[in-house]
């Protein structure tokens, strides 16, 4: 019999009026709001510069072979953007309780002004939070997101999200904002020590990139922005998630930032896990090789610093089989829903196919205690 699943990736189609509903009008139309286009039924535009469709983010159980980004809010499931009709969903696939993260919320980065950009943030963690207390408190676990454009605003926005109960947030840059870790990032991370809450890779996003330039006004009109190729983006980012993060933990590990600060919990969410030990062993080759040019050097080895993650598996055999290896304690399990990765409503069969023959006991520690242990509520 399997036990209650704790699900470490869901999504949430942000509802229509997320933002419009709750930001100052002194934004007028540069707030993320939808609008009717003649080519994708409905999509999402950000800051005047960017439209992005949303049927991939919102796909649920429907047929792949009819799976397209063409959508409105009529034509998918209301458990991608409804509250109690997402508690529904958790029934009907057996979830206990799941995290979840954003869909649209990303192409916010599009947006230029940075006063800007940090109101949608700290709007979108207000929604989120309203959004999971309306549908269970007790099952959907909200994950913050913070503005990663200097240490000040990152660490302002987590103060506020750990004052308001929630219990993680999404990694997707560094704090403040630069390709790499630096000195200035410590402040934050011995805050995020200090709350408790855990840091959760979403695949290890690349951030805010720099923001384009204001369209040319062509007859008096802007020339907005289209997504192409979301398609294939989708499909890049959710099945080579593990493969974008491996930078992220290799400079987390060989910066010394966990050395540092060693109360740090972290999740790897829609990575995937099989990867973990062939990266682990590529890791302390490299580094053991080349240790010579770093000036502080590490107590351990980086395998040894990357059984401190956990990390989950959606559709995947390779982390399951090799557990021993990864280690029970490290693996969670996701099903992305309603994003294009997942098995909904049929994610209970496929666990059962995964660990028909694991004992009982590692069954529950993948399916719920490991997850339930940094990023449930005490």
């Amino acid at each position: 019999m399997l036990p209650l699943i704790f699900d470490t990736d869901e999504h949430i189609t942000e509802p229509p009026d997320f933002w419009t509903s709750r930001m100052s009008k002194k934004w007028g139309s540069r707030v993320p709001h939808v609008v009717d286009d003649d080519e994708w039924g409905q999509a999402w535009t950000y800051d005047d510069v960017l439209i992005r469709p949303f049927g991939l983010q919102s796909v649920g159980s429907e047929d792949p072979r009819k799976i397209g980004p063409v959508k409105s809010y009529n034509d998918i499931d209301p458990a991608c953007f409804e509250p109690k009709a997402r508690i529904d969903i958790l029934e009907r696939d057996g979830i206990g309780a799941a995290l979840i993260f954003p869909s649209i919320l990303g192409s916010c980065s599009v947006i230029r002004d940075d006063e800007l950009y940090v109101d949608c943030v700290k709007t979108y963690n207000d929604a989120l939070w309203d959004w999971c207390q309306e549908g269970d408190p007790k099952r959907l676990y909200p994950v913050a997101q913070v503005p990663a454009i200097g240490v000040e605003h990152a660490m302002g926005e987590l103060r506020r999200a750990a004052k308001k109960g929630f219990t993680s947030y999404a990694f997707n840059q560094w704090p403040g904002g630069g390709a790499t870790p630096t000195e200035a990032d410590e402040p934050f991370w011995s805050l995020l020590e200090e709350t408790g809450m855990t840091m959760a890779f979403h695949g290890a996003g690349a951030g805010r990139p720099k923001a384009p330039p204001m369209p040319e006004a062509k007859d008096g009109r802007q020339d907005v922005k289209r997504s192409l190729g979301q398609a294939q983006e989708m499909i890049a980012a959710g099945r080579a998630a593990g493969l974008s993060s491996t930078v992220h933990l290799a400079m987390f590990i060989l910066t010394g930032v966990l050395e540092r600060h060693p109360k740090l919990k972290i999740g790897l969410i829609e990575t995937s896990a099989g990867w973990l030990p062939a990266f682990g062993e590529r890791l302390d080759e490299a580094y053991l090789h080349h240790r010579f040019l770093v000036e502080d050097r590490l107590k351990k080895l980086p395998s040894e610093y990357l059984k401190e993650f956990r990390l989950n598996f959606d559709r995947e055999w390779m982390g399951p089989k090799y557990r021993d290896v990864i280690g029970l304690d490290n693996l969670m399990y996701g099903t992305d829903y309603p994003h294009i990765g997942g098995f909904y409503p049929h994610s209970r069969f496929y666990i059962e196919l995964l660990f028909h023959d694991a004992p009982q006991d590692e069954v529950e520690k993948i399916l719920w205690g490991n997850a339930f242990k940094i990023f449930g509520k005490n």
